[in-house]
């Protein structure tokens, strides 16, 4: 083997070799800065391999430097791309004889319980989860030895209140532990690399962007409303337009399934998935979003990917970096509201390098279609939206305060004005800064602090 997959652990490469891999772009440029412990983020087109990018280095120095368990966090900001992940990295922790565990909210009370007697090496978790493993001291005993964190679509954390929970959660962790932890940021849609990797990690994070070949076809579509409209639309209380579009809707579904019907709210995926159905019987449709049960949820997953379902109309909740089988295109019903999440959509379609991501957008008022048009055009150009975040969110600093009361009962106030001080969103942040957040919250009674230790008895 003389590609950069030479680099790993030999029980990785003859794994590698059995399967015929060879590496892809984004593999070939990350390998050798992550195999000796830098902090990178990989931006790379979606279906290109940025989760054996970055997991292939992680689990080789582990192996290698023989890294206590639990080693390796892998967040992902959805339940659905945990599921995706463990299937693929179960196997190559397996590989390696490293054990492998996932955890978030659909994970049952004997699973947990059996992570914490027997931690696996690499745990794929949520943001949630993640900061709740603080609150318990067997769990904040796991994550004291932690190495490394790869965190999965960063686009869509860094701009979110998840995500600057999580960024304080890392210098929180890198203080549990007390060693720098090597930082890994997963995405296909950035717009503003530099500013991102600063994110991640202030100084010592820089992007690598390897572009892979894969086109994106997208096409904004509505439809003539015919007499036939005018009578569904009142039965149905909708515009005419609107059922001419939920016909032309259906028309694609049959002509080729199975497809992904995106839509931009949970209530809008029931509504649609129940027209959809009534509209046109043959069908066998499904609905995914987050409100679902974890069984509901996987049951439809399953479904679209064994081509049993004609379409699964869905939210969010399918976005993100998940391989829902041969789907070969998707539908967007109204104007997703911007470039990367249209990106991010299209880019379950045809989910491989070379691959095209076909997309219809499907839009019936005047003002829809002409968004629908703007986020196609720049779509096609690669123009994505920066990703932009909320400098010193206080809100955040109160309820990161108040998990670290709850979790260790007395903290030193130097300890929490060093993990504000470290975070890119609180630049120049000073020790009355600080002070001032504990002052506020002890007003309300929620804690209470001192700035001299011996002026307040331990009693009181």
């Amino acid at each position: 083997m003389s590609n950069v997959f030479s680099q790993l652990h030999p029980q990785l490469q003859s794994f590698i070799e059995e399967r015929g891999w060879n590496p892809t772009p984004i593999q070939e440029a990350a390998l050798p800065d992550l195999s000796v412990g830098k902090n990178r983020l990989l931006i790379a087109p979606t279906g290109s391999g940025k989760t054996l990018a970055a997991v292939l280095p992680l689990l080789h120095r582990c192996k290698v430097e023989e890294w206590d368990p639990l080693a390796i966090l892998y967040i992902t900001p959805l339940r659905a791309l945990n599921r995706d992940v463990d299937r693929r990295l179960a196997e190559l922790s397996e590989v390696l004889e490293l054990r492998f565990g996932l955890r978030h909210g659909d994970t049952s009370t004997s699973e947990r319980a059996r992570q914490v007697r027997k931690p696996p090496h690499l745990l794929v978790t949520t943001p949630e989860t993640f900061q709740l493993m603080f609150t318990g001291h067997r769990l904040r005993g796991l994550l004291s030895s932690v190495k490394a964190v790869i965190i999965d679509e960063v686009h869509d954390l860094a701009g979110s209140e998840r995500g600057w929970q999580l960024r304080l959660g890392l210098e929180r962790l890198e203080a549990l532990s007390g060693q720098r932890l090597q930082r890994i940021g997963l995405s296909a849609t950035v717009g503003n690399p530099k500013q991102v990797a600063e994110w991640m990690a202030t100084d010592s994070c820089l992007p690598i962007n390897a572009p892979a070949e894969r086109s994106t076809v997208l096409s904004v579509e509505t439809a003539p409303p015919l007499p036939e409209d005018e009578v569904g639309a009142i039965e149905m209380r909708l515009s005419p337009r609107a059922h001419a579009t939920f016909r032309l809707l259906a028309e694609l579904v049959e002509k080729d399934p199975p497809c992904l019907v995106f839509v931009n709210s949970r209530n809008a995926a029931e509504t649609v998935a129940q027209r959809l159905q009534t509209m046109a019987p043959q069908l066998n449709i499904g609905v995914h979003h987050g409100s679902l049960a974890a069984e509901t949820r996987q049951e439809m997953e399953e479904n679209i990917r064994n081509g049993s379902l004609h379409a699964l109309i869905c939210t969010s909740s399918l976005e993100l970096g998940i391989d829902v089988g041969s789907i070969q295109k998707i539908v967007q019903l109204e104007s997703p509201r911007s470039v990367d999440r249209m990106l991010q959509r299209v880019g379950r379609a045809d989910h491989r390098i070379g691959g095209i991501g076909r997309g219809h957008l499907l839009a019936w008022e005047t003002d829809g279609i002409a968004e629908a048009a703007v986020v196609a055009h720049r779509s096609h150009m690669g123009y994505i939206e920066d990703v932009e975040w909320r400098k010193r969110p206080y809100s955040i600093a109160a309820n990161q305060i108040m998990l670290m009361a709850h979790s260790f009962k007395v903290v030193p106030i130097d300890e929490v004005h060093e993990t504000f001080a470290n975070a890119e969103q609180f630049g120049n942040w000073e020790r009355k800064d600080t002070e001032t957040m504990l002052a506020v919250l002890s007003d309300r009674w929620l804690l209470r602090y001192a700035i001299d230790v011996n002026e307040r008895p331990w009693y009181r």
